[in-house]
């Protein structure tokens, strides 16, 4: 028997609460979307059928609308700190998993103290990926798995070409694993652009893999430990 899906909460539907209520949708969560303002509701009452207006602050109101036997809640509101607190003393108290945004370190170590298990931030985190997209070219953060993990997309070095991943030990220099190697069909007959190849996945490569020209390496890791691989090959 499959496991129901998680029951998620947005309260908030700013920017980033909206735009997160539409991707967990397009993942078939199933969203309760919360804002005291109706005209906010109205972008996603198409895409959820639980968008309801009212003041999450009031503990009698989350607990009329089900937020507090929700799985988790994500608190997206960042005009106002006051209510961020208020409704994550709240959720947490009833035993939901809240995530809560903060605009600064301050705010960051109130939350924390009072027990909301992940702090959002969703302009820095936009800013650090997008730094590490213009420093450097050819690598491109594909995944944020928490805890200092992302998955990246990285183009081949030159000092890697030919060379095996036995003979990289990426893994036992760097701490970095290579899921997969992404490989162009182009027989290099015709000239092609960048955005015209086609690529295709090689499946889990082994330590006798040998890197070439063109392939685009996914890797798993710390993002600090993939800049200083780059910054030493």
């Amino acid at each position: 028997m499959s496991k129901k899906n998680k029951e998620i909460a947005v309260i908030g539907l700013g920017v980033f609460g909206t735009a997160l209520v539409k991707s967990l949708a397009k993942e078939s969560s199933r969203v309760i979307a919360v804002d005291n303002n109706m005209d906010h509701l109205e972008e996603v009452q198409n895409i959820t059928t639980n968008a309801v207006c009212f003041d999450a602050t009031d503990p009698a109101q989350l607990k009329s609308h089900g937020i507090m036997d929700a799985d988790i809640a994500v608190i997206a509101i960042g005009e106002h700190f006051e209510p961020v607190v208020l409704i994550a003393m709240q959720l947490i108290q009833a035993g939901v998993k809240v995530y809560a945004r903060a605009n600064s370190v301050t705010q960051e170590q109130i939350l924390k103290k009072i027990g909301v298990f992940e702090i959002i931030h969703p302009e820095r985190q936009v800013a650090e990926r997008m730094g590490i997209t213009l420093h450097r070219q050819g690598i491109e953060d594909l995944l944020d798995i928490g805890d200092g993990l992302s998955v990246f997309e990285v183009d081949t070095p030159i000092s890697m070409l030919n060379k095996t991943l036995d003979e990289l030990a990426l893994r036992k220099r760097y701490g970095i694993n290579i899921l997969t190697i992404k490989r162009t069909d182009d027989s290099g007959e015709n000239e092609t652009t960048e955005e015209s190849k086609k690529y295709y996945s090689i499946g889990i490569p082994d330590g006798s893999t040998r890197l070439q020209a063109g392939d685009k390496i996914i890797l798993l890791g710390n993002k600090k430990d993939c800049d200083k691989m780059l910054d030493v090959i």
